[in-house]
């Protein structure tokens, strides 16, 4: 026991106490900080403006006088949607952070300044041709030619933009009470959101037309405004209310939260085995292996490895998920991660740890090089995998017949029981013991096993052994 415990601590060592490893815990935050900086800093603060001209084409007769308001309505009020719905959705996130009263008022104005800068300004007229006179196609061939210019330069002929074509039918309703729909043509490159306020505002001027020229309206005495303002939807926001009291709901991270805790393990789990993987490599391919073996039993020394570089693991997990916690205390968001949510992590954790390290060991001693490992490596890749392709599933539905089946599968369990955790219906109480016990049969299983192959494996060179030959040697050893 003494001789494996000294076997881990060289092994904790090895890769701890390094620069390289000290560098794989501090870059990629600060890379992805100075990223995120540098994106700030470097992006373009002049907003996208546009100059140009939009072609109604009202082949129903009744909708053009109200397309030449809706249109340039819209273009002008979109910004200021844009800017209130974004206002709602920072005093949603500062309340949810209980920032302070002037932290949260600096958040607002800086969020209402950069939109300023950045949402596209637009210089754009709206003509009306007559149906009878316009030739669509024509349209259609200037739009090929027509080149997007920027809002006060360039001089001459004013450029065509879009062509709104409104058909017969878009006001008045078929016998199964359908109406029919307008097409938008637009120059290539239109920006996104001029584009899509410009199909906004002609859409709003059709309604506008039906609510007008219907006899049903005309009778009750309704208008397009009154009648809009009647049929608008309240919204309103949910209210969680919970033990530790009310809050305004954040669905969206109480949903991303379980994908992280996942992300955070298999990073751990795949880290450490590849760590571990290779040190088995590298000392079987420079006949360290030999000299080690000299001194230690195979079994001390495949445990010494596995705990040692469990203990990796653990370290990593504790300090990455510890930033995670503390991040959560501190936005007063504690009732998205309870305690035993925690314990239950931890366990499935070792448990991943445990059977990918025993498979990296018994993988590493049965090959000579890293590139050999390759094809031994697919399956356990696979198996790993397979719950992040599918989180969606599992996160929406954790009780469903796919995400119960898939928690009781070997090595893929624990991964699907994490992203469980946080979906919205509570896994019931009997699984997790039972998923914890079929862990615990997994990890005991797949040890002995790598014991064999290590035991056999570790001193045999020349062609690698494939799958089959694995099993002759745990049936033999």
């Amino acid at each position: 026991m003494t001789r494996m415990l000294l076997v881990a601590w060289r092994e904790f060592g090895s890769v701890v106490f390094t620069k390289g490893f000290l560098l794989g815990i501090l870059l990629p935050p600060l890379i992805a900080a100075v990223a995120g900086g540098a994106i700030y800093m470097l992006r373009d603060a002049q907003r996208p403006s546009v100059a140009g001209r939009v072609v109604i084409v009202d082949q129903s007769g009744v909708t053009a006088e109200f397309a030449l308001k809706r249109v340039p309505e819209a273009l002008s009020s979109r910004r200021k949607q844009i800017k209130e719905a974004a206002a709602k959705e920072v005093e949603k996130a500062t309340a949810a952070m209980n920032l302070p009263a002037e932290q949260a008022a600096q958040i607002k104005g800086m969020t209402g300044a950069q939109l300023d800068e950045q949402l596209p300004a637009a210089d754009i007229t709206v003509e009306a041709l007559d149906p009878a006179a316009a030739n669509i196609e024509a349209l259609k061939e200037t739009l090929k030619t027509s080149q997007i210019r920027a809002k006060g330069e360039g001089t001459g002929e004013v450029p065509l933009l879009a062509v709104a074509v409104i058909p017969h039918n878009a006001t008045t309703p078929d016998a199964a009470g359908r109406f029919g729909a307008f097409d938008l043509f637009v120059v290539n490159r239109l920006d996104m959101e001029i584009q899509g306020t410009i199909s906004r505002g002609v859409g709003d001027a059709i309604v506008d037309a039906r609510i007008a020229n219907d006899p049903r309206v005309k009778a009750a005495g309704f208008d397009a405004a009154s009648l809009r303002s009647l049929l608008l939807r309240p919204v309103t926001e949910a209210v969680t209310v919970s033990s530790s009291g009310e809050r305004k709901s954040i669905g969206p991270l109480q949903f991303l939260l379980p994908v992280g805790f996942m992300m955070l393990m298999m990073i751990a789990v795949m880290t450490t085995g590849q760590y571990l993987m290779t040190s088995v490599v590298e000392e079987k391919s420079s006949r360290v292996m030999e000299v080690l073996l000299s001194a230690v039993s195979p079994m001390q020394l495949m445990g010494g490895k596995i705990l040692g570089h469990l203990l990796v693991g653990v370290l990593l997990v504790g300090l990455y998920g510890g930033v995670g916690v503390g991040a959560l205390i501190a936005f007063a968001l504690t009732n998205l991660v309870t305690p035993m949510t925690l314990v239950y992590l931890v366990c499935y954790f070792i448990i991943a740890a445990v059977s990918m390290a025993a498979m990296m060991a018994a993988i590493g001693s049965a090959v000579n090089e890293l590139r050999e490992a390759q094809t031994l490596m697919t399956p356990v890749m696979m198996l790993t995998m397979l719950p992040w392709m599918m989180w969606f599933f599992i996160q929406r539905a954790p009780n469903s017949t796919l995400a119960t089946s898939l928690s009781f599968v070997p090595v893929m369990g624990p991964f699907v029981m994490v992203l469980r955790l946080g979906g919205s219906e509570p896994i019931p109480s009997w699984q997790h013991p039972v998923v914890i016990a079929i862990g615990a049969v997994t990890c005991a299983t797949m040890l002995w096993a790598a014991a064999k192959i290590f035991r056999v494996g570790v001193l045999m060179y020349g062609k690698p052994p494939n799958f089959a030959t694995l099993i002759k040697w745990v049936r033999m050893a």
